[in-house]
């Protein structure tokens, strides 16, 4: 299944030719140019990924983004702000922006955005599942020691010079 983008952006031509690259690019696309659209959006979407632009009519990008970071099932959303106002960069980010594109738009610049985050999201996933993986065996084998894993790494960290030769020592003659 296509991982899916959420579009929002109030100019129409902006909006139809980012959709349509990420369309053309094997992506789902979901577009609006309302703030409060994009909220109900974000909820019953649930998009990898948010493009947001900053200054749209009604509700403006900065409320829409510390919305969604707020919210518990949106806020791990991941949200890039696509502005030509660049000197907001600061404000969007403390918002709880995870990046920041400025108009007027490249999109092949855009696209690598969106991969990178993407890539950052699905290793963010994995490790969370790993971790919850690892909390359920611990729950489930009683008696087990729960230092033995900060043992084994602080050993594996002592020797480093092992460890980056395949774990072997060589001897000298």
């Amino acid at each position: 299944m296509p991982e899916k983008i959420l579009v929002v952006e109030d100019e129409q031509d902006l909006r139809e030719l980012v959709g349509k690259y990420f369309v053309d690019m094997g992506y789902q696309v979901v577009v609006t140019a309302d703030g409060a659209d994009a909220l109900d959006l974000a909820k019953e979407e649930k998009p990898q990924i948010i493009l947001l632009d900053l200054k749209m009519p009604e509700m403006d990008g900065l409320e829409i983004c510390k919305t969604l970071k707020a919210d518990e099932t949106t806020r791990t959303i991941p949200i890039i702000i696509v502005t030509a106002y660049n000197n907001q960069l600061n404000e969007a980010l403390a918002a709880g922006a995870d990046d920041f594109v400025a108009k007027p738009v490249q999109l092949l610049e855009l696209s690598v955005r969106v991969k990178s985050i993407l890539k950052v999201r699905h290793l963010t996933d994995a490790l969370e599942k790993s971790v919850a993986y690892m909390k359920e065996l611990q729950k489930n084998l009683p008696g087990v020691d729960t230092g033995h894993w900060r043992r084994l790494a602080h050993a594996q960290a002592a020797t480093p010079k092992a460890a980056k030769k395949g774990g072997r020592r060589s001897k000298k003659r």
